[in-house]
């Protein structure tokens, strides 16, 4: 065999199923049509400021004035796209659809690299047909462009070694997830429990500082741009602190919640002041909740962990939610909700499946320590720190992916015998 012929027998299973990824994902963004209509929410946020970034005035929200509520990322990767092809959410939703096809390319370099190759193209069967990440392709929220960056940064742990090539590397890809999402700063933790048990801590230590110095830098345009505009210190967002009252107040639930607008109405109403203070007054809010009713807090959790763990339906109110004619009629939102939550429970069935089950030398591995690191990283932040959605969980289905291909490979090799990776 040629070295071409052999490049071509190596790469075949993941263009293929990129082919089918893509394919999938474009056939229901053009047969989801809500004619650029938005209502209010995230999706109208993303596509006002990418429209505003076009038009030369930078991030405005609705309203009009300076803003820094929501993290920059993918707001100007859409305005990029815009700008590209003409204003159309229709553009935005198609370049979804190409990340998610992207991402399922990069979640078989990841199980090849820290499995074998058979459970790679399990593994991307399995996040090409998931109708969750399928369905949020239509939608211009971050979850897409969030779950390639989070698999992308297990791609670079996976080769990845104490080098100052790799250190950069790694600070670049974590400094751009919190451009997207503020809780990608929490993936600092990835590099520690990755190289914990390979260096004298003293070396540790210096090169988690590297990173995270890189990380820095990457953030630090937009942290200056909030200081500028906004005249305060504004890391990457103000939305966090609505998010931690979300999870710490007299109402929580457990899921997401808003404040009203006679609360707003005590700070001062002009941009960026009304934001500002009420960030600040809803940050305050929230710790004092926390720490003046533990008993509260402690039955917060499970609600918290139940609304992370709603089916992948939920995402079919993000798709029908339009002013004008919802795009699903009642019966096909019926047929692909029951379907989205077939997928996703059955995903989180053989995820804990395969955390029982593969076994403690199956987790001693680097990469997977790192995703058990993911794991429980996201039951603190959802589970506790904030409030459960089914959203946040999106970018942790490409992991739970992981798991699952596994221990279903395992499982088959044993009924059926050996199989040539």
């Amino acid at each position: 065999m040629t070295f071409t012929e052999l490049s071509r027998s190596r790469w075949t299973p993941h263009v293929a199923l990129f082919v089918i990824a893509l394919g999938v994902r474009v056939a229901w963004v053009v047969a989801v049509d809500r004619a650029g209509q938005f209502p209010l929410n995230d999706a109208l946020m993303y596509h006002v400021n990418a429209v505003s970034i076009n038009e030369g005035n930078g991030f405005r929200p609705i309203g009009g004035g300076p803003t820094a509520r929501w993290p920059p990322g993918y707001s100007a990767v859409l305005a990029g796209v815009y700008w590209l092809f003409g204003i159309d959410p229709l553009w935005g939703e198609l370049f979804n659809a190409l990340l998610g096809a992207v991402t399922v390319v990069l979640l078989m370099v990841l199980v090849e690299r820290v499995v074998d190759r058979t459970t790679a193209i399990v593994a991307g069967v399995m996040l090409t047909l998931l109708p969750g990440q399928i369905i949020w392709t239509d939608v211009l929220v971050s979850e897409t462009i969030f779950t390639l960056l989070f698999v992308g940064l297990f791609v670079a742990l996976s080769y990845a070694r104490p080098s100052w090539r790799w250190l950069i590397v790694l600070g670049v890809v974590i400094g751009v997830g919190g451009l997207v999402r503020g809780e990608a700063l929490s993936w600092g933790l990835l590099p520690i429990v990755l190289w914990w048990r390979e260096m004298p801590r003293i070396d540790l230590a210096k090169r988690i500082s590297a990173i995270a110095g890189v990380a820095i830098l990457v953030l630090l345009p937009w942290t200056i741009r909030n200081a500028i505009v906004m005249d305060a210190f504004v890391p990457i967002a103000t939305n966090a602190s609505d998010t931690l009252w979300a999870g710490h107040n007299p109402g929580a639930t457990g899921s997401q919640m808003y404040v009203t607008e006679a609360y707003l109405q005590q700070f001062d109403q002009n941009p960026p002041h009304r934001e500002l203070q009420a960030s600040k007054a809803l940050r305050n809010d929230a710790f004092e909740y926390m720490f003046t009713h533990p008993l509260q807090e402690l039955k917060l959790i499970p609600l918290k962990l139940i609304h992370l763990n709603r089916g992948d339906s939920f995402a079919l109110v993000w798709v029908n939610e339009t002013p004008g004619i919802p795009p699903l009629s009642a019966l096909n939102y019926e047929r692909i909700g029951v379907l989205a939550d077939i997928g996703y429970f059955g995903l989180l069935a053989l995820t804990l499946l395969g955390s029982v089950f593969l076994g403690r030398e199956f987790w001693s591995r680097p990469t997977f320590r790192c995703i058990k690191a993911s794991f429980a990283t996201a039951l603190f932040l959802y589970g506790f720190l904030y409030y459960g959605n089914y959203r946040y969980r999106i970018p942790y289905e490409a992991l739970m992916v992981v798991v699952a291909a596994t221990i279903v490979t395992q499982m088959w090799r044993r009924m059926r015998g050996p199989i040539v990776a």
